[in-house]
C-alpha cells in the first residue's frame, strides 16, 4: 500500500505536534482510497482531536464523543489514526498494539524525538493471535 501525502499536510502535522509538546498530539486523517486494487490511499486532510489521556506525554486517548462523527462521516473517510511520540522513535508502543486502531487502513506516528528532524512513518495494523505492524510506503508532495 502506498499512501499520498501533500507537503501541507504533513508540515500541519509537524506543527500541530510541536504545539502539543510535551504531550502526545493526535487525530484522525481522512482522506480516499484508489480505485484500483493497489490500495493506494490519498490523504486530504487532518482532524485534530483532544488528547484525553491520563498520561498524556507517553499515550494518546481519544474520546468516543470526539471522533463519532469522523467515524460516520461517509463523505471524508477516516483513513489513518495520528498521533506523535515527543521523546520516541515512531514505532508503535505495547499501547498502541492493545488498542483497537487496527480497523482504521493506516496508523501514523511522528516522532519529535529530533525536534528539528521529525521522522514520520506509517504503518498497517494487523490483529491476530500475535498482533503484527508493518512499515508502509508514503509519498510527501505528488
Amino acid at each position: 500500500m502506498l499512501v499520498h501525502i501533500p507537503t501541507e499536510l504533513y508540515q500541519h502535522l509537524v506543527s500541530y505536534s510541536r504545539l502539543q509538546l510535551p504531550e502526545e498530539a493526535c487525530g484522525f486523517i481522512l482522506g480516499t482510497q484508489s480505485d484500483n486494487d493497489n490500495g493506494e490511499r490519498h490523504a486530504a486532510a487532518f482532524a485534530p482531536l483532544p488528547n484525553i489521556s491520563k498520561q498524556p506525554r507517553t499515550q494518546f486517548e481519544i474520546s468516543p464523543t470526539a471522533m463519532l462523527p469522523f467515524l460516520l462521516d461517509q463523505e471524508h473517510p477516516v483513513i489513518g489514526i495520528f498521533h506523535s511520540h515527543p521523546t520516541s522513535p515512531p514505532i508503535p508502543s505495547h499501547h498502541d498494539l492493545q488498542s483497537l486502531w487496527h480497523t482504521i487502513p493506516t496508523y501514523w506516528i511522528l516522532s519529535l524525538q529530533q525536534p528539528e528532524q521529525p521522522d514520520l512513518q506509517l504503518y498497517q495494523i494487523k490483529k491476530a493471535t500475535l498482533t503484527t505492524f508493518h512499515k508502509l510506503s508514503f509519498v510527501i508532495g505528488q
